[in-house]
This record gives structure tokens, C-alpha cells and sequence, in this order.
């Protein structure tokens, strides 16, 4: 994916007066990074949210600043808890020649016969993985391709990925990643067909005395 950019403006209004600045379709944001000085920042929010559904936190975006150009990551994004609106965005500016830190979302990709029958539940038991990796070539997701997992004792591990040479997985090998447990429907089914493979199950208890004594009055 082309890296995507963003143009940052001075902002000038602070504390509770931001809330007008929301109200013209602008968001408050700041920057953040080593030796880079905070400062305060507004951009258009309907660009931002189009641009941060595409790049989440682990693609690069190009701020265009007044000073330049500046290679960042979103590094945190607060909203309102019902509206959703964007109340303030940090951005977290980075040297492409140093290594980072960061936590990259576990997707699954392909198709799987037992999740797709409804017979097996799919379980990713990681929902972000520890990875070091230069900020170009940090994924932006790691996928786990669920084909591979034929049966409800496959387990498929860190290991098992293949991220490349230039992506390091910090989190440890044996963790689980992806795995497929049967569906209650198909342990009732399974119960059920059991069931009848075994006949008709033997009466106990009060329910067997009362069957033998209907079964002596209809002999006599």
C-alpha cells in the first residue's frame, strides 16, 4: 500500500474551547516522538478518518507539517463514547532507520470446511502479536491462514508463521495463535447419534420397578 499523507495545521485554541473546534470539522492533535518537541496540531477529521480506516496504528502516513514532511504512526486516538467522533489524535513520529516496537492485529485469511459447515468455532486467542521490525516494513496485520488447520486437535503456533527476514515476532514461539473447537450444535448432534448407535438406554431406579409391574399385570 503507497504511504498516505496528512496535512497538520498550527492550532492555537486549547482546553475546553476545542469543543468548537470539533464543531467546524476539525480534531485536535499532537506529535510525539525521540527529540521532537510536542506541539499542537488540528486537521479536517472527515480526511483523517478516511485516511486511519486504511492505516490503522502500524502504517506509515506522511504528516505534512509546517517545518516538512515527517514519517508517523497513529499512536492513539480517543473518541466520544457514543457519537464516535474524533475528539483527539497523537501521532507518533519515527526514524526509518531505527527498529520499532509495536502491536500488529492477527487476522485469519482462507477458507476453513469445518468453520464454514458451522461444525467447528473459530478462536484467534492472540488479538495482536509483538513485533519488531523497521516503520517500512512493519505489517500491517499478521495473517494465520486457517486452511491449514484440518482437524479440532490442530494448533497452529508463533512458529508457524512466516513474517519474513525482516519482521521479528517478540511474543514466544509456543504461544497459540489460531485453533478450531467444536460447535455445541455439533457436540448435541455427536451426543444424539451416539445415542442411537447404543439403543434404547435401560430404565433404573422407580421408573424400572413401575415398568416390571406393568409388565406382571399384563401377563396376568
Amino acid at each position: 500500500m503507497d504511504k498516505l499523507s496528512l496535512r497538520l495545521e498550527p492550532r492555537a485554541i486549547t482546553g475546553k474551547k476545542v469543543k468548537n473546534l470539533r464543531k467546524t470539522g476539525l480534531v485536535p492533535a499532537s506529535i510525539c516522538g525521540k527529540g521532537i518537541q510536542s506541539e499542537t496540531f488540528q486537521l479536517d477529521a472527515k480526511e483523517f478518518g478516511l485516511v486511519y480506516r486504511r492505516v490503522g496504528r502500524t502504517a506509515l502516513i506522511d504528516l505534512q507539517l509546517p517545518g516538512g514532511t515527517q514519517s508517523a504512526f497513529v499512536r492513539q486516538v480517543q473518541r466520544h463514547p457514543v457519537s464516535q467522533q474524533f475528539l483527539h489524535v497523537d501521532f507518533r513520529i519515527v526514524d526509518l532507520r531505527v527498529e520499532v516496537v509495536a502491536d500488529v492485529p492477527v487476522v485469519a485469511i482462507g477458507e476453513n470446511p469445518l468453520v464454514e459447515r458451522g461444525d467447528g468455532v473459530l478462536s484467534l486467542p492472540h488479538p495482536t502479536l509483538h513485533v519488531k521490525a523497521l516503520p517500512a516494513d512493519l505489517p500491517q496485520a499478521v495473517e494465520v491462514d486457517i486452511s491449514r488447520i484440518t482437524d479440532y486437535t490442530t494448533v497452529l503456533h508463533v512458529r508457524d508463521l512466516n513474517l519474513g527476514d525482516k519482521v521479528q515476532v517478540l511474543t514466544p514461539e509456543d504461544e497459540a495463535v489460531a485453533t478450531i473447537t467444536a460447535s455445541r450444535m455439533a457436540e448435541e448432534e455427536e451426543k444424539i447419534t451416539e445415542q442411537e448407535q447404543m439403543g434404547e438406554p435401560e430404565l433404573a431406579g422407580e421408573e424400572a420397578t413401575t415398568a416390571e409391574t406393568d409388565d406382571d399385570q399384563t401377563a396376568e
